[in-house]
């Protein structure tokens, strides 16, 4: 079990470096800043993701008689967006990977500056978020390999041509080993988990990706990648926030379920987005 969590570890980090990679070598900076520039569309990201989702989580926590830890969990992911698998889900439903890359990098910064505050205030009490830590993480394993992707096309745009396709297929069998490993290292947790926590990772799940979809505005496409960025929480951010915060084991839990659940849910929609 020990060298399946290693292998499982090191395929995620093989997915989110060669899924930056891959995003780099296939856009330039231009391209990715250009989406930012719109106050409207910052504005809607952000309510949607940081305003409107934890409220929705709030709800949902409210009115199912889950337990604390359940309800802690699902409020840290109501706050932590800005995933690296955001451009894997619009390449997979065929939309804007430049809009999809733009939408990821500005939830992560906001999610390095909200969640410490907004933490707190939705949980009670004091809860330390280091966001350090966070951005730490968000940095190496996202930030830095995107800006090298970017800045290899720059200076050479055969040499991007070449490796952005293996880039691609690298990330898609990391992904794949990912699914796999997800499941049989956190089976026996998930069957422990059925029942209303279930149901509230499900209906936390749905109401992201609604919630996003009515919130993207009139634009099919446009309403596709807010749907999957809004669904599609940051799950590592949750994990070093449960782990410095938390010694209840259904925190985590919660985290890992909605990990594993939502990456059946998004794939499904993604596929059918492409539809």
């Amino acid at each position: 079990m020990e060298f399946l969590n290693s292998v499982f570890s090191l395929s995620v980090v093989v997915f989110v470096i060669s899924t930056m990679l891959s995003m780099g070598f296939a856009l330039n900076l231009a391209q990715i800043i250009q989406p930012l520039k719109k106050p409207l569309l910052v504005v809607d990201v952000l309510a949607t993701n940081f305003v409107i989702i934890p409220l929705a989580t709030l709800g949902i926590v409210t009115l199912l008689p889950v337990d604390e830890g359940t309800k802690i969990g699902l409020i840290i992911l109501s706050l932590s967006a800005g995933a690296p698998f955001i451009p894997k889900l619009a390449e997979i439903a065929k939309a804007d990977t430049a809009l999809a890359t733009a939408v990821m990098l500005l939830l992560m910064v906001a999610t390095v500056v909200l969640l410490p505050i907004g933490l707190p205030l939705m949980i009670g009490g004091e809860v330390n978020v280091d966001s350090g830590a966070i951005a730490k993480s968000l940095i190496i394993m996202m930030i830095i390999p995107l800006a090298i992707g970017l800045v290899t096309k720059a200076k050479s745009e055969n040499f991007a041509a070449k490796w952005q396709p293996k880039m691609v297929k690298l990330s898609n069998i990391a992904l794949l080993v990912i699914i796999v490993l997800l499941t049989i290292l956190n089976g026996r947790a998930m069957i422990d988990f059925i029942g209303y926590g279930l149901l509230a990772v499900i209906l936390f799940m749905v109401l992201s990706l609604l919630i996003g979809f009515v919130a993207g505005g009139k634009v099919y496409e446009k309403r596709v990648i807010s749907s999957l960025s809004a669904a599609q929480r940051n799950i590592s951010a949750g994990l070093v926030v449960a782990a410095q915060n938390f010694e209840d084991p259904a925190v985590t839990v919660t985290i890992i379920a909605v990990s594993i659940i939502g990456l059946f849910i998004l794939l499904f929609s993604a596929k059918k987005f492409a539809k």
